[in-house]
């Protein structure tokens, strides 16, 4: 496995990064945060340098057009930018860093008409990104009054935007995916906001209104299902044993194998966003993990991603993907390896 490794970081060091989008999910900015955190859990400071040059090289491809979203645009540098000073890996105020950023992004909340005429769940996860975000920079107590007035305002905003949508929050995806299911996103944001406490009556009646249709779902695919579980245990946790909601949290719990889902995912299927490794994220999550650490283990080492992750006609990988790729493979690798306590990044930006 060390030679799968070195062999990808050699490819990702000299591949041309003028060719890869600045993105977080499946950019630079996601290879950034890649060796700073592989040089983390290896302790080898030469990919600490490296990943300095890629942060740089990223900062320095933002363009006043870039797009404001968080997989491949600006919402996402800023995220990654705000868990790099939390972490220590880059200095810096994030108030004075991100302040300009910020502003674009809270205008694009406000005055962008993404959620005019009947937008798709996907738009609607755009804009969900740039919340998420929002809820970040809130939890900064340095935070000027000012501006986490204006946050605030943008998000209220927002999410009653969102409540007036007539669309469908509640089908499945066919596979499972951290990105790709709605409701669990969406309640995952609102944890987010209750915790930030400004806007809590409106959280609670939301979650009031979707109750009778969320203890309805019983997704098909046992891997969503435990997705869906996760999501309602957190928000139920916090929130007060919303009615209904123990019974059907166990409801959810019954009949997941975890080995059977684990060997569910085909030869292939390891990235963070859509296959073993997303998986093992959720595991965590919920507090199950340790009994399955050898099988994702074994699993990751066998893979035939190792032989064909640069193939051109590759499906079912993007090679320097943070989410998609490689490199959240090799992380979640390390984690397990290392018993580490945090998957550092993943837990700022997905918890």
């Amino acid at each position: 496995m060390q030679e799968h490794i070195e062999k990808f970081n050699q490819i990702a060091i000299n591949v041309d990064h003028n060719n890869l989008p600045v993105g977080l999910y499946h950019g630079k900015m996601g290879l950034c945060i890649y060796f700073y955190e592989f040089a983390r859990l290896t302790s080898e400071k030469k990919y600490r340098i490296i990943a300095d040059k890629i942060f740089d090289d990223t900062v320095n491809s933002v363009t006043e057009h870039i797009e404001i979203d968080s997989s491949n645009g600006l919402t996402g540098i800023c995220m990654a930018v705000d868990f790099l000073i939390e972490s220590g890996y880059i200095k810096g105020n994030p108030d004075h860093i991100l302040k300009n950023y910020d502003d674009k992004i809270i205008q694009s909340l406000l005055f962008n008409r993404m959620l005019d005429a009947n937008p798709s769940l996907d738009t609607i996860k755009i804009v969900m990104g740039n919340l998420a975000y929002c809820t970040t920079r809130l939890q900064n107590t340095k935070l000027p009054n000012n501006e986490r007035i204006i946050i605030q305002g943008a998000i209220i905003e927002v999410i009653n935007k969102i409540e007036s949508l007539a669309v469908d929050k509640f089908t499945e995806p066919p596979a499972f995916s951290l990105t790709a299911y709605f409701i669990p996103l969406y309640l995952q944001l609102l944890k987010r906001l209750y915790l930030l406490n400004f806007y809590n009556y409106k959280i609670v009646k939301i979650i009031d209104d979707m109750s009778p249709q969320i203890l309805s779902l019983y997704p098909l695919n046992k891997a969503n299902r435990l997705l869906l579980c996760s999501a309602m245990s957190e928000i139920n946790a916090i929130a007060g044993n919303i009615a209904g909601w123990d019974r059907h949290i166990e409801l959810l719990k019954q009949d997941i194998d975890i080995h059977q889902i684990i060997h569910e995912f085909r030869n292939k299927d390891l990235t963070f966003n859509k296959g073993l490794c997303g998986f093992y994220y959720l595991l965590r999550k919920t507090g199950i993990k340790e009994e399955y650490n050898d099988l994702f283990i074994n699993r990751i080492e066998n893979s035939d991603i190792w032989v064909h992750f640069l193939e051109k006609d590759s499906a079912y990988i993007k090679p320097f993907s943070l989410y998609d790729g490689v490199p959240g493979v090799i992380l979640t690798y390390l984690h397990i390896l290392n018993r580490s306590n945090t998957m550092m990044f993943f837990d700022k930006v997905i918890g």
